[in-house]
């Protein structure tokens, strides 16, 4: 009779869902209370590591003695009933322990979030502290801006006012300023225009000594000539004539001893100290600086004057040197312009009425003695002062004084006869040549402006003249190429009344000199083309050679065909 199986109890191997049910709610507890109660969870380990190990070892045993399993069935039914026993208390101790530590895992939990709800409130009443003390200290920060502001406004608006009120003054002196700059303008003007009258005045004044002093030497020849008796004894008559000759010679020799003195020290101040010094080359830069230069100048020109009406024009070793260093202080004078050539002008204009000297009646020293003997002719002439200087047969010296005439002398009519011997005398090539060693083209230009109306066409008919083909062509072009001669040449071009003659005249320069690269700054700067562009719009059917330079004229300032 086979033993009937006992039905396996709650807890047996079989029954490990149970076993498994009960250990997961206590992992789970075990779980919400990890990372807070390090005791509780390490003893839960414990019981489930024995446990565990328990379960094992039976199973494992269990495996062994299956074979047997049969003939000590009951036995190890019995011994199963009463692990289970005890595994089912040891775990429900601890299942109590574990509520125990549950709840207090709970209570804690409560009591951190109170703590929690605590911070949290507090933390909400610091924000709203900070956030009123940042709206008090932003509304303060607001009002103080606000003031600045305001402040600020009110000065500005002082400022505003002080501007204001300094540029209403400024305004107020400018015009002050520019009423006393007219006024100044136009008593700059009077008193230029009374110096040129007391000029006027002067020169008339000396001319009117002069003539007075002709009349009355005339007079008193006339007187000799009709008086009749011994008025003059014959003893008296070389006396007299040895006085006359002694003075004249005196005053001679004293304006040719005054400028040989200011010579020889110019000489021996600048280049002969020089030359022994113990540092040879150059002059030193004093003796060339223009103040030393017009100082030398100053003095020796009135003598130098004097010294020409009593030279013997025909010795050219002594007229010319004299003429050329004349021309060269006058030069110099006109570079140097001021104040110190309308003190010189008495002396200029003495100068070139030496220069010019028409046919004059001069007596001998005999002459001037009237006797009962010699009468006094005042038919006879002093040939000797004839033909020298402007007069003189000698191209150089004609030519030279010429040119310091055209800087000296204001007279139309004089004017005109010295142009028309200069245009006669410059169709040589040496006359050219000349007139470029003398750098005589500033001279010719000053009479080319609309000013001086009159002398254009004389001046044109010059610089015409010297613009021929000739070996001088290219050198004469060369002193045309600067801003004097095209600023005087935008003149000419802009002026009202325009001469056709005169304007083809100048054209055939200006063609010529556009052919020059370095000459189109001075068409641009002046704004000759744009003259010419009008000119030749306008320009009649009847000067087609006139359209033709001008045409001429832009094509070479356009093309790239200049030289």
């Amino acid at each position: 009779m086979s033993k009937s199986r006992p039905k396996p109890l709650k807890g047996d191997l079989s029954g490990e869902s149970d076993l498994d049910s009960t250990i997961t709610p206590i992992n789970a507890a075990t779980d919400n209370s990890q990372g807070r109660i390090i005791e509780s969870d390490s003893l839960s380990d414990f019981y489930l590591h024995e446990i565990s190990g328990k379960h094992r070892r039976k199973k494992q045993h269990h495996h062994k003695t299956k074979a047997a399993l049969d003939s000590d069935e009951e036995e190890y039914h019995n011994i199963s009933n009463e692990n289970i026993r005890d595994i089912y208390k040891e775990l429900r101790v601890i299942s109590e322990k574990l509520k125990l530590e549950n709840k207090s895992l709970h209570e804690r939990e409560q009591k951190l979030k109170e703590r929690e709800r605590m911070v949290s409130i507090s933390s909400q009443n610091i924000q709203t502290i900070a956030q009123h003390e940042i709206k008090q200290k932003l509304q303060a920060v607001e009002e103080r801006y606000k003031a600045d502001i305001y402040r600020l406004e009110t000065l500005l608006r002082e400022k505003c006012k002080e501007n204001k009120r300094l540029k209403d003054n400024f305004e107020t002196l400018k015009q002050a300023n520019d009423a006393l700059k007219k006024e100044f303008e136009c008593l700059q003007s009077q008193h230029e225009k009374l110096e040129k009258q007391a000029v006027t005045v002067q020169a008339r004044l000396t001319n009117l000594q002069r003539k007075q002093e002709f009349d009355q030497r005339q007079k008193e020849l006339d007187v000799a000539a009709v008086a009749m008796g011994n008025a003059v004894p014959k003893q008296q008559k070389p006396k007299e004539a040895e006085e006359k000759t002694k003075q004249r010679t005196q005053k001679t020799a004293a304006c040719c001893f005054d400028v040989t003195g200011i010579l020889l020290d110019w000489v021996s101040d600048a280049h002969l100290r020089c030359a022994v010094s113990d540092l040879p080359g150059k002059p030193l830069e004093r003796f060339l600086s223009p103040e030393y230069l017009q100082e030398k100048i100053m003095k020796i020109l009135p003598s130098a004057v004097d010294m020409l009406r009593e030279f013997p024009g025909q010795n050219l070793k002594i007229s010319l040197p004299c003429i050329q260093f004349i021309y060269w202080a006058l030069t110099h004078v006109e570079n140097c312009a001021g104040q110190q050539k309308s003190g010189l002008s008495s002396t200029l204009r003495r100068l070139g009425e030496e220069l010019y000297r028409a046919k004059t009646v001069r007596f001998s020293e005999l002459e001037k003695t009237p006797s009962e003997f010699n009468p006094p002719s005042p038919i006879k002439l002093d040939k000797s002062k004839d033909g020298i200087y402007f007069r003189s047969q000698n191209l150089h010296v004609r030519l030279l004084s010429s040119f310091i005439i055209l800087k000296t002398l204001s007279q139309v009519d004089l004017l005109a006869h010295v142009f028309d011997v200069l245009r006669n005398d410059l169709k040589s090539d040496i006359a050219k040549e000349l007139f470029l060693y003398y750098q005589a083209t500033p001279v010719v230009l000053q009479y080319l402006k609309p000013v001086n109306k009159t002398f254009m066409g004389s001046a044109m008919d010059i610089f015409l003249q010297m613009s021929t083909d000739s070996p001088f062509l290219q050198p004469f072009l060369e002193t045309c190429s600067n801003e004097n001669w095209f600023r005087t040449v935008a003149m000419v071009l802009r002026a009202p009344s325009q001469d056709s003659k005169l304007l083809e005249k100048l054209s055939i320069i200006l063609q010529k000199l556009s052919k020059f690269r370095c000459n189109r700054k001075y068409f641009d700067v002046y704004t000759i083309v744009g003259i010419i562009q009008e000119l030749l719009r306008g320009c009649p059917t009847d000067q087609a050679f006139l359209g033709l330079n001008l045409k001429s004229i832009l094509f070479n300032l356009t093309s790239g065909a200049a030289q």
